[in-house]
């Protein structure tokens, strides 16, 4: 089969940022890329022409940090999201509903509850129960940081009076000492861990693999071919083998091992246990995931006071010695590693457990990665830089959360702006540029717009300083994404030889304003030459 791409802007991200006008593909790869004129020669008179008619192609997005097993399920479960529904009320009916509707026993799940959006504040182990007495519920906060639970779910999940707080985690309880119904971070894992294997039971294969492929689709609608999945667990990869074996994986999923529940340790993982990760073509393996540590507020981060004293806040997962010994263990096997770290503090101790891993075990080609490097110190990036470590960060934050990230930082003390995509760039870091989905928007043109305008949902301007160009940006999105999950060599940019996973949009992102971006709409995806999305 061939395909002919003619009469628009081929952005092909290649070394050069070259510019063209025709692409040729035979069987899946591109065989041509350069004029129009001369890209025809390359094709036969049966191969299918696609007129651009003015559009812009560029390479398919690839999403190295995204939580795709996590919204899975979805069509499945109470969407608790503020807006669309107006409250915690509103939410508290949304799951009575579905309680009543589901057989006693069975778990109901939430997902995208914010308490800060709720005018009641956090959801409870009593306001659960009375809207679902007769089923396990367990409630995902939209940070994915934390859970919410009623009497039944803990139940199964062996909470009681006695249960310590795992390390790294909370279960929180009232004055008496009974659990309330909030769990958070490590604390999650007890109920999440029952939750999702009870779906994946309940729904059983053929459905799972349905679910999956639905989500796939929609990643294709974005302009999303390939996505890195930011923690795999054993039930997140039983669902894509589930998909793979029936033919429903249409993009490929690259799975970043974590441990035994979403904030585990991956101690089986930098093991060596899953070095069978890459199971086909669509479904790839190689790196072990792991949390430094939790969410605002409580990344670990050494705050400077404005009488010029510091202050520790919040607590990494791992001591220094404990985390150098999972990435050397990985790094043993050959294991690419991806660290997230949000404060300071805790981006230290992933630097020093690169280099020190560096100096034991070198490797020339480790790609060592540090997932959202928010709240940084001065010389951090560049000692990133000098390492050779990947920022993999989410510039759709920029529109979702905009002046938050700006009060933190002015809060924490620190110097250095929000999202510095600027300051990364000069200061020669290699930024590969994801969602964070659920947490943030998966569209990458919303990503885009981010990093261009650097307008957040309420209008304010975050930082401009920090601007990129948006041939600058799309690179992040496309070959340093790549780079970031060692598929460069297929895809990430147009050249021959590459498999053929390219995007229409409806307008080139480097001849609009910045302010228009957001309104870019994807038009095709292809996967491997193949037309998966079409408006």
């Amino acid at each position: 089969m061939e395909l002919l791409f003619t009469g628009g802007r081929v952005l092909t991200m290649d070394g050069l940022d070259r510019i063209v006008s025709g692409v040729a593909v035979r069987n899946g790869k591109i065989i041509a890329v350069g004029d129009s004129g001369e890209v025809r020669r390359s094709v036969g008179p049966d191969a299918t022409h696609v007129d651009l008619r003015g559009r812009a192609l560029i390479p398919g997005f690839c999403d190295p940090h995204n939580h795709f097993s996590m919204t899975t399920f979805e069509p499945v479960s109470v969407d608790c999201r503020i807006p669309p529904l107006a409250g915690k009320p509103a939410v508290l009916d949304a799951i009575a509903v579905a309680a009543e509707a589901a057989p006693a026993g069975q778990w109901v799940w939430g997902l995208g509850y914010s308490a800060r959006h709720a005018n009641g504040g956090w959801l409870t182990r009593s306001e659960l129960d009375d809207v679902a007495p007769d089923n396990p519920v367990c409630v995902m906060d939209y940070s994915y940081h934390a859970s919410y639970a009623n009497s039944a779910a803990m139940s199964i999940a062996g909470i009681n009076f006695e249960t310590p707080d795992p390390r790294g985690g909370q279960i929180l309880r009232d004055e008496s000492g009974e659990a309330t119904g909030m769990l958070y971070e490590r604390a999650s894992d007890l109920v999440h861990h029952a939750s999702m294997r009870s779906h994946i039971d309940t729904l059983g294969p053929e459905v799972v693999a349905d679910l999956v492929e639905q989500n796939a689709l929609r990643h294709l609608s974005h302009g999303v071919t390939s996505v890195g999945d930011a923690v795999v667990m054993p039930e997140s990869a039983e669902m894509y083998r589930l998909a793979d074996e029936r033919g429903k994986l249409p993009i490929v999923i690259h799975q970043m091992r974590g441990g035994n529940g979403f904030f585990a340790a991956p101690e089986a993982a930098a093991d060596g246990a899953f070095l069978q990760d890459d199971v086909s073509d669509r479904l790839r393996g190689g790196i072990v995931k792991l949390f430094m540590d939790p969410v605002y507020p409580s990344n670990a981060l050494r705050k400077c006071h404005a009488d010029g004293t510091f202050e520790d806040v919040g607590e990494p997962y791992y001591n220094q010695d404990e985390v150098d010994q999972l990435v050397l263990n990985a790094a043993s096997h050959g294991l690419q590693t991806a660290i997230h770290c949000l404060g300071n503090r805790a981006i230290e101790q992933a630097l020093n457990t690169y280099e020190r891993v560096q100096r034991e075990i070198p490797r020339s080609d480790a790609r060592y990665r540090i997932e959202h490097f928010f709240f940084a110190d001065p010389g951090q990036m560049e000692r990133a830089a000098s390492l050779g470590v990947i920022i993999s960060h989410q510039p759709a934050f920029l529109y979702s959360v905009g002046q938050g990230f700006v009060d933190f930082i002015a809060d924490a003390g620190l110097t250095i702006p929000p999202l510095p995509y600027r300051s990364f760039l000069d200061a020669g870091v290699t930024v590969a540029s994801g969602s964070d989905f659920p947490c943030a928007p998966v569209e990458p043109l919303i990503g885009l717009y981010g990093l261009t305008a650097r307008r957040s949902r309420e209008g304010d301007v975050i930082a401009e300083e920090e601007t990129l160009s948006p041939l600058e940006a799309l690179r992040t999105q496309t070959i340093n994404s790549a780079v970031a999950m060692f598929r460069d060599d297929e895809v990430g940019s147009i050249e021959v030889g590459k498999r053929a996973d390219l995007v229409v949009l409806s307008h080139d992102p480097t001849l609009v304003d910045p302010e228009s971006i957001r309104e870019i709409s994807v038009q095709q995806t292809y996967v491997d030459g193949e037309l998966l999305y079409s408006v």
